[in-house]
């Protein structure tokens, strides 16, 4: 049995996302620390190939409050010119600028990273984005 690449790993759980009617998601990891950047470029790839949508990646980790507010006006802007719209946020136990983020968009998925997230920690941060919106999750090594 061969042993499946974990890029390819990752393209696999993500084309479990693509499910649903959504034109907006925020990927958000689980942990404070960690980054969802990974997580999002790829799932912006894969959007594209399999919706045939411009998925266009947009970047809120490490801004403020003040500066999230233009980067959810660019989103609304791409949705509405017919793209899907990617945003990449810190963990929202360390940095509330991204739940403004999660309110503007339709889904989110949770990024776990092994060795790294603790229950606590997921579950936290399901609390704060609201479990109803979460599409679902994805796993990735810990250094990715």
């Amino acid at each position: 049995m061969s042993k499946v690449a974990p890029q390819q790993q990752l393209y696999q759980q993500l084309l479990t996302c693509l499910r649903g009617e959504w034109h907006s998601m925020v990927v958000v990891p689980a942990s404070p620390g960690s980054s969802a950047s990974m997580v999002a470029n790829a799932l912006a790839e894969v959007s594209t190939l399999v919706r045939g949508k411009k998925a266009k990646l947009f970047s809120v980790e490490g801004l403020g409050v003040n500066d999230v507010s233009k980067v959810i006006v660019d989103m609304m802007q791409h949705i509405g010119a017919g793209g899907l719209a990617i945003a990449s946020i810190d963990s929202v136990i360390a940095a509330q600028s991204g739940i403004p983020v999660t309110l503007a968009v339709d889904v989110a998925l949770l990024v776990v990273h092994l060795g790294v997230t603790d229950t606590a920690d997921a579950k936290r941060t399901v609390e704060l984005v609201g479990e109803k919106k979460f599409l679902g999750a994805v796993t990735v090594e810990s250094g990715g």
